[in-house]
């Protein structure tokens, strides 16, 4: 097996999935600590000069450098090794406690109906982009939610780098009248505006629902508009603009778009190169009519002792619905319903590598690492330009603002290239049985009496209870799932019904 079990805590370890990425984050963290420290003599070389204000802000620098490189390391440590106990990982639907009965929504809605129409369900897309990436990428549709979330952000963060860049090509074409280049200076901090929301946060919408829209209709008719229209208007008052608060070139803005859309080209590519076709989702499902004189709470009490001998290492399953069948004595007939649905401790397993040691990931591997190959050269591009930063401040060079707003975006981009290879490779997948019994009838309420009631010392009485043609349901199949991160929510990517196992009646 691919885990290791303990008898006595009964917790799973994982092998890290994470062990490349770690390598990747620790040798960023030690270029971007290696270059804080660096600049920290350099600001204190500009202290000794009586460089005051130079010299604390190099130090603020210095400081934020190092606290990048103390986060990336502490980030490594606490993703070394990752423990699953009994609570963990999350279930399918709220669960219930042992005394508890009743259901959920999910628990109806969710679990109940996937085993019911043997059938899973993939939203469609919500928005006329997206609807064009699942044209292009048909089997994406069967990803986990998650994934599909984070691949249609970033393909409308890509859509918006291209148009970006086309506006920047637009305009530089079309730019007239530039008065000492406040007309394109303006126009390249105006794009840059647009851009940062969308290019900072490659990984914003992962957790959000389907149907995130980043770039909308009117927000492209607009940057059209601006691309054509923003020049003139801006030129038509150039020669009382100021210059440029920032000093982001047309040049600087182009490469600073470029890199950010290799990030998203990257992401797109390891999702596309590793997309699956549609998985199984076949159920075991036996229906009996039942004749019985008993009442059908026993029924319910029988299964759960079933259930409880087949524990998987003596852990309790997980259960999420209970509802128990209510008979009234009092009454001489009525109807009655009962459910249970349980499902088995989620066992971990790999599905992909010979070894059984290489975990399951939700994009190409070879493209992940280049993900996290790309992330640490950003990184490393992003120390250079630290390190240019504080030259510049402390030698009271020309370009601070720009070269301060490029290194920004720089870092930031690195954090976001850290953070795609990170979930698209912190997927722990599980297996499991889900069982639901259902029965459903009506009775029928008599009293069996015993005994002379006027002659007899003895009179004795009992209720009887006559079901007829009771409807008894059982569905079972075993389902893979998949969770992101130790606490993340757990998704059913596939069931596979289980024809040659039924349950183990004590009494056979």
């Amino acid at each position: 097996m691919s885990y290791e079990y303990s008898s006595s805590s009964q917790n799973f370890t994982f092998p890290n999935p994470l062990r490349q990425h770690n390598l990747f984050v620790a040798s960023g963290a030690a270029v971007a600590g290696l270059t804080g420290f660096v600049l920290l003599f350099q600001a204190r070389t500009a202290l000794h000069t009586g460089a005051r204000l130079e010299a604390l802000a190099a130090a603020a620098v210095a400081f934020a450098l190092i606290t990048v490189g103390g986060y990336l390391l502490f980030q490594v440590f606490s993703q070394l090794r990752f423990f699953f106990g009994r609570g963990r990982p999350q279930g399918l639907a709220p669960q219930l406690q042992p005394d508890q009965t009743g259901t959920s929504p999910p628990a109806e809605s969710y679990i109940k109906e996937s085993l019911r129409q043997q059938a899973l369900e993939y939203p469609e897309p919500g928005d006329p982009l997206s609807g064009l990436l699942y044209y292009l990428v048909p089997d994406l549709i069967y990803s986990p939610r998650p994934v599909r979330a984070f691949a249609e952000r970033q393909f409308q963060a890509g859509i918006l780098t291209l148009a970006l860049l086309g506006g920047l090509m637009v305009s530089a074409i079309l730019g007239s009248g530039d008065t000492g280049g406040r007309v394109s200076g303006w126009v390249a901090i105006i794009l840059f505006v647009i851009s940062t929301p969308s290019l900072l946060n490659p990984k914003s919408g992962a957790q959000a629902e389907l149907g995130l829209n980043a770039l909308s209709v009117p927000k492209m008719a607009g940057l059209i508009a601006f691309s054509v229209l923003g020049p003139v208007a801006i030129a038509l008052v150039g020669n009382a603009l100021p210059p440029s608060p920032f000093g982001i070139g047309t040049t600087t803005l182009l490469l600073l778009l470029v890199l950010a859309g290799v990030l998203h080209a990257l992401f797109l590519a390891a999702v596309v190169r590793h997309r699956s076709p549609a998985p199984s989702t076949n159920v075991t499902m036996i229906q009996d009519t039942w004749n019985i004189s008993v009442n059908p709470s026993l029924i319910s009490d029988e299964f759960m002792r079933a259930m409880q001998d087949a524990w998987w290492e003596k852990i309790p399953n997980r259960r999420y619905c209970r509802v128990d069948p209510a008979v009234n004595l009092q009454t001489r007939s009525g109807q009655f319903q009962g459910n249970i649905v349980e499902e088995t401790q989620p066992v971990p397993f790999t599905l992909d590598g010979t070894g059984g040691d290489r975990p399951f990931s939700s994009g190409n591997p070879a493209i992940i690492n280049a993900i996290n190959g790309y992330a640490l050269a950003l990184i490393v591009v992003a120390s250079i330009a630290s390190f240019m930063l504080v030259g510049a401040l402390t030698g009271g060079g020309t370009g601070v603002g720009s070269l301060a707003a490029c290194t920004l975006f720089v870092w930031a981009l690195a954090k976001a290239a850290f953070d795609v290879a990170r979930f698209l490779t912190l997927r722990f997948d599980f297996r499991s049985n889900v069982i639901w019994m259902e029965m459903s009838g009506a009775f029928a309420a008599a009293e069996v009496a015993q005994g002379n009631r006027y002659t007899s010392n003895l009179h004795a009485s009992s209720q009887v209870v006559q079901i007829e043609g009771m409807t008894f349901r059982l569905w079972m199949t075993e389902i893979h799932s998949v969770a992101f991160g130790k606490d993340g929510q757990r998704f059913i990517v596939s069931m596979l019904g289980k024809p040659d196992e039924r349950l183990r009646w004590p009494n056979g």
